[in-house]
């Protein structure tokens, strides 16, 4: 059969059907789910990110081992400190480890620069400004208010433990640090107030 060339003795298929789905902008097989005793190819008739697919198209000279590496940022799969780092250098992805996403030039090339500002949050500063204009209208307030406040203003893939303990830290800042608010009370009566 070799000899007819029926069967392929040196192993392109896997690489044939990555190329394949390459050219289609689909994600990629996927064998992620095998397990030690059996093989499980997976291969996808679908988009998972569309903005995955969108820098396929706006990058079609892309090495295969970048595509390789975007296809695991879009999976959510973990790569390593490595990868990141260059695909963060071809300004590709952002973010901190394990949640990559999107980089800013990259969504500016396709459009998706809202979910962007979503994924990545508002800067430091904007969020205090937010805290102090919270104050000065509605006067002192929990730090639930706060919360509740600036939560929708954070990166979405921060848990919401993550996402308390920034509000924590940046409330502690502008009462040390900056000293422009300060605190009172114990409990349920904590409340912050404007210096």
């Amino acid at each position: 059969m070799v000899n007819l060339n029926m069967i392929d003795t040196v192993g392109h298929g896997i690489h044939s059907m990555i190329l394949a789905q390459r050219n289609r902008f689909f994600p990629l097989p996927d064998y992620a789910k095998s397990l030690p005793d059996k093989v499980v190819l997976e291969i996808f008739g679908h988009l998972i990110d569309e903005n995955y697919t969108k820098i396929l198209l706006e990058h079609q000279d892309m090495p295969l081992s970048t595509v390789v590496l975007l296809d695991r940022v879009q999976k959510k799969q973990p790569i390593t400190n490595t990868a990141a780092a260059m695909l963060r250098r071809q300004g590709l992805i952002e973010g901190r480890k394990p949640h990559y996403f999107v980089s800013a030039k990259v969504a500016a090339a396709t459009d998706t620069d809202a979910s962007y500002t979503r994924s990545k949050g508002l800067a430091k500063q904007k969020l205090k400004e937010f805290i102090l204009q919270h104050l000065r209208e509605f006067g002192p307030a929990p730090r639930a208010k706060h919360e509740e406040l600036l939560f929708e203003m954070l990166p979405a893939d921060l848990t919401e433990k993550k996402k308390r303990n920034k509000v924590k830290n940046l409330l502690t800042e502008m009462r040390a640090k900056d000293r422009t608010i300060k605190s009172k009370g114990k409990g349920h009566d904590h409340k912050w107030f404007l210096i």
